[in-house]
């Protein structure tokens, strides 16, 4: 802009030396109506161009949400695609592997099986041969028995027939001796002798043949409790397994696709007005030439300016006040 002081004395001097008899304040009222339209079309020119730029503002801010949100769709597509593929080779991997072990599970099922097949033979050898040791050891300690019980059979026999005998011959000393009372009582003493003795052997012959009957008991008893032992040691046949189930595939997923991400929207453009500075401009220039005083140039040297506007010593659009010589 410019100094108003300045151009207000350069006006002084044009019109003191042009002689013409203008006045200066209708000169200056048409000065700061200019300025103020001037002013008014600048603020809109300003305004025009503040509302472009936030415009194209809000059209860049569009362009990256739209740009985001395409990014954003294509990762998502990406995105399930990959997890599609994952889950294919993460379910085929586990196929194979519960395949693998289910191969694995049948040859050690099989394995057992045999093994467990061969234990039982061998246990079913073994508890036969237990049960035939049994037997022979039962029959061999019956045999001891019955000979232990034989041997003493016929050592009570034979001590009966050397009692016997001893009663002969003292029935056959008695007859060649004399009769009388002293020949009877010894007859009478030694059977009474004989037949304690034959009655004591007979005692111990009947104890000997329950003795020995006991201990052929408690050797069938022993026996069976044997055997007994050998039977419920004795495993149980062995069945065949049931099959181990062959793995399946699970039944595939159904896959939803991501949903599209539409781009949001920017924030509006706060525009101005174009046409409120313009109409301002107009209505302070009104303003400033409804001030001036049309009745024509005063005489002499009382020049007075009258004032202008609302604000002393300013006029819009110039932005400097007048000085003090002129009444701002």
């Amino acid at each position: 802009m410019f100094e108003l002081n300045k151009n207000f004395n350069l006006l002084e001097e044009d019109l003191a030396v042009s002689g013409l008899e203008m006045n200066a304040a209708i000169a200056l009222g048409a000065i700061s109506a200019a300025a103020s339209i001037a002013g008014g079309i600048f603020g809109a020119s300003s305004a025009s161009r503040a509302n472009s730029d936030a415009k194209r503002a809000q059209r860049k801010q569009q362009e990256l949400l739209n740009e985001q949100a395409e990014l954003q769709n294509k990762y998502n597509q990406k995105k399930f695609k990959v997890d599609i593929e994952n889950y294919l080779k993460q379910a085929e991997y586990n196929f194979d592997t519960a395949l693998e072990k289910w191969r694995y599970d049948t040859t050690i099922r099989a394995l057992q099986e045999k093994t467990d097949a061969q234990k039982y033979l061998m246990n079913v050898e073994n508890s036969q041969k237990q049960l035939t040791f049994n037997e022979i050891s039962a029959e061999q300690a019956q045999g001891r028995e019955q000979l232990a019980f034989n041997d003493a059979m016929s050592e009570y026999s034979f001590e009966r027939q050397d009692l016997l005998v001893s009663q002969l011959q003292a029935e056959g000393k008695a007859q060649l001796g004399q009769a009388g009372k002293s020949f009877n009582k010894r007859m009478t003493s030694e059977k009474a002798r004989i037949g304690q003795a034959l009655a004591v052997m007979s005692a111990s012959v009947t104890g000997e043949i329950n003795a020995s009957n006991l201990r052929m008991f408690d050797i069938s008893l022993g026996k069976y409790a044997a055997d007994a032992r050998v039977e419920a040691a004795r495993m149980l046949r062995p069945e065949r397994l049931p099959d181990i189930p062959a793995p399946t595939k699970p039944p595939e997923p159904t896959w939803l696709e991501p949903m599209q991400i539409l781009p949001g929207m920017a924030a509006p453009a706060q525009t101005q007005s174009v046409f409120a500075p313009i109409i301002s401009g107009i209505s302070q220039a009104a303003s400033s030439l409804s001030s001036i005083d049309w009745s024509g140039p005063k005489s002499g040297g009382d020049f007075q300016m009258p004032t202008i506007g609302q604000n002393s010593g300013y006029i819009p659009g110039f932005g400097g006040t007048l000085g003090p010589n002129y009444g701002f």
